[in-house]
């Protein structure tokens, strides 16, 4: 079963998610003279861009104190596994940002909760 986990706290799973590997090239990267690229790629790190439709006032508020720190565990299914096997990498987050649909009985619903996860 797909999990999405960040900082140890099973979170609903985001109804849209962007993985994106990304490569990290060494110090000398870069054109050479005859124009072609040279380097090494010295690690693939990935960024996550989860989303939420809709949340609860308790669960945008777990979301908001789970990426107010500095580095959290982020548990995914791997993309690159065939098997759709979950990997677990440090991550650092973005502040969310909550779309509010309205505010009943003083409680505001979100019908949009977005952050942004990069690997460290």
């Amino acid at each position: 079963m797909a999990r999405f986990v960040l900082g140890g706290t099973v979170l609903p799973m985001p109804s849209a998610i962007k993985i994106t590997p990304e490569k990290i090239w060494s110090k000398n990267a870069g054109r050479s003279a005859s124009g072609l690229f040279v380097g090494d790629v010295v690690a693939i790190k990935h960024t996550i861009h989860a989303e939420w439709k809709t949340l609860t006032q308790a669960q945008g508020a777990t979301l908001y104190n789970l990426t107010k720190g500095d580095f959290m565990s982020c548990t995914f299914v791997d993309p690159a596994s065939s098997s759709g096997a979950e990997k677990t990498i440090t991550v650092y987050a973005s502040g969310p940002a909550y779309d509010v649909y309205s505010y009943v009985d003083g409680y505001p619903r979100y019908t949009g909760i977005a952050v942004d996860l990069v690997e460290q």
